[in-house]
């Protein structure tokens, strides 16, 4: 009899030690619910603004394709220089010999943005200088 009550009890101690870790488990893995559940409302929200914003239609803007370019160039203090081009669908071309990194980019931000005019082809070269670019671009409705 004293076998069995001392089996009874040593089960009874494994059984509590082995339930502990497994509560311990069940309460992660509800935190792990819970901040997967927050993760996912994040990620479907912003996958509904990009859907709404993808919607958007972009700006029709009309007008003179190199007079927008020029006017944007020289708002950022750029020298363009016009190139003769070999296609005639539409496109500019132009030169800014010696410039800026940051004030080209932030003149094709500006003309996307202001002037719904796309860069269809553009090549930088590093200058000596650090942060100065010489770039061809070619830019289309």
């Amino acid at each position: 009899m004293s076998i069995a009550v001392v089996a009874i009890a040593v089960a009874a101690v494994v059984l509590v030690f082995a339930v502990r870790p497994l509560t311990t488990a069940v309460d992660r893995a509800q935190a792990d619910v819970e901040r997967m559940r927050f993760l996912l409302d994040v990620a479907q929200a912003r996958t509904a603004d990009s859907a709404s914003l993808a919607r958007t239609p972009p700006p029709l803007h009309a007008g003179d394709l190199r007079a927008a370019v020029d006017r944007v160039m020289a708002r950022h203090e750029l020298r363009a220089a016009p190139v003769a081009s070999a296609t005639s669908d539409g496109r500019y071309a132009v030169v800014v010999d010696d410039a800026r990194f940051d004030a080209i980019v932030a003149a094709l931000d500006a003309l996307v943005r202001d002037e719904g005019v796309n860069v269809v082809e553009a090549t930088l070269a590093a200058r000596v200088e650090p942060g100065r670019v010489r770039a061809d671009l070619t830019f289309t409705r």
